[in-house]
């Protein structure tokens, strides 16, 4: 187990009416609201300057109820927005908060891995930006999540994999207890069972290094101060 303990892992599929009105609710605090910004702020520093062109296709997986993409919509009116999450009440609820917001988004029910489909329904190399935001602990098979990202991404395009980092076993009490302040209730239950559940830097480099995407040169996993880690590869500027 070593310093960091065995991960607990969570179920996969989160579309339990309380679980799916935890994460809706507390998208709207301040806290998390900022977590969400930080995430669209890496996107930014990823694409630089191509963030502006017309037209730019974003694929996300796990988008959840749905707010880090009315995020980027807002910011980016341009941009082509698609993003599948496996549990049908997620994207009912991130389609209804995107009607609110009058940002347009492609939504839909997907599931990959071992209970899904083998493989994303869209041609390689179709993706100017892939994103993905806590969900690798979620993943019954990440390494297979790893290659259908680099599949689908252009090879110029940029790639963002953010998840929660999980702490040495003797300092999980503490981390919980600083981090998940902001916390009550289900939301309180579902942070700690997902810290649990996130990989080390150690471990996420293990799988990295085994998948399609780990080859690439651009790639690199990065931290976010104590709770965030994550898979980063920016975009190729035009010469």
């Amino acid at each position: 187990m070593g310093w960091y303990g065995a991960r607990v892992p969570e179920p996969e599929v989160m579309d339990d009416d309380t679980e799916v009105a935890a994460y809706a609710s507390a998208a709207a605090e301040a806290y998390l609201e900022g977590i969400d910004r930080g995430f669209v702020d890496h996107v930014a520093r990823l694409l630089g300057p191509r963030a502006d062109e017309s037209g730019l296709s974003v694929l996300d997986l796990g988008c959840g109820p749905g707010q880090i993409l009315i995020m980027m919509a807002r910011r980016w009116p341009a941009m082509r927005i698609t993003g599948i999450d496996a549990a049908p009440a997620m994207i009912a609820k991130a389609r209804g908060d995107a009607a609110n917001a009058s940002v347009d988004l492609s939504l839909d029910v997907l599931r990959i891995g071992p209970e899904g489909a083998a493989r994303l329904p869209y041609a390689d190399a179709s993706f100017d930006l892939v994103t993905c935001n806590s969900v690798l602990h979620h993943l019954a098979d990440p390494l297979a999540a790893f290659d259908e990202m680099a599949r689908v991404a252009k090879p110029e395009g940029a790639v963002l994999i953010r998840d929660l980092a999980r702490p040495p076993s003797a300092l999980y009490g503490p981390h919980v207890r600083v981090f998940g302040r902001h916390y009550s209730g289900e939301m309180r239950r579902l942070y700690e069972a997902s810290v649990r559940a996130a990989y080390s830097a150690g471990e996420l480099r293990a799988l990295l290094a085994s998948s399609r995407l780990g080859r690439d040169g651009r790639v690199r996993v990065f931290r976010r101060g104590l709770t965030h880690l994550g898979v980063e590869r920016p975009a190729l500027q035009a010469a």
